[in-house]
């Protein structure tokens, strides 16, 4: 079998085992399921992996290439020194932000598979539980919370906790995306409770001789 067509084989089985995974769990899942899901026999898909478990383990091992493949055409690199320079409201770039995180968890159905089966995983498997941690938790708070340090040392925001900050900001968004995951018919909803919570988030942190 040419390379190409075996990469695109081996992209394919896992794109379906994560489509498998994210609805039934990795237990309610079996090699022949996958296999049935895309029109091949078990023992193509064993050219390629070892085990069910190998899959999952591949699924990880690409889930930080594809999350910054995705990610970096919603936030470009210069958003904090845009609103550094006074150009753009603080609360439009915020929501802009934000909007680059529901877009990529709730509009992609990567991004929404991924989120669903590391959820349901991470207490069976200790490497889910990392990923989801890190990459549903920790990334985002640890990247607003820099966003609300250059705010309050440019004496934007008032002098406060930049990590409880980010904990008071980012906590809703992971709500609403919990509240509206799978109901695309309310997409708009979520986008209106998103602007509404950064629009009082503002009021409270920010200077009022900026405003």
């Amino acid at each position: 079998m040419p390379k190409k067509e075996s990469r695109d084989t081996k992209e394919v089985i896992l794109t379906i085992a994560l489509k498998l995974f994210s609805e039934q769990g990795y237990e309610g899942v079996g090699v022949r399921d996958i296999a049935k899901e895309i029109g091949i026999r078990e023992s193509a898909l064993y050219k390629h992996f070892n085990s069910k478990q190998d899959i999952f383990d591949s699924i990880l091992k690409d889930v930080e290439r594809r999350y910054q493949e995705m990610t970096s055409s919603f936030t470009p690199p210069d958003s904090i020194s845009h609103i550094l320079s006074g150009k753009f409201d603080t609360r439009e770039e915020l929501f802009r932000i934000s909007l680059s995180m529901f877009q990529f968890y709730l509009k992609t159905e990567y991004g929404s598979q991924l989120r669903r089966m590391l959820t349901m995983e991470q207490y069976r498997n200790s490497e889910a539980g990392e990923f989801f941690r890190e990459l549903i938790l920790n990334n985002g708070l640890d990247y607003i919370s820099v966003i609300f340090v250059n705010l309050i040392k440019e004496k934007v925001y008032i002098d406060a906790d930049p990590m409880t900050m980010a904990l008071q900001f980012y906590s809703p968004l992971y709500v609403l995306l919990c509240k509206y995951d799978g109901q695309p018919d309310k997409y708009d909803e979520a986008l209106s409770f998103l602007e509404k919570h950064i629009t009082q988030f503002n009021k409270i942190y920010r200077r009022s001789e900026r405003q």
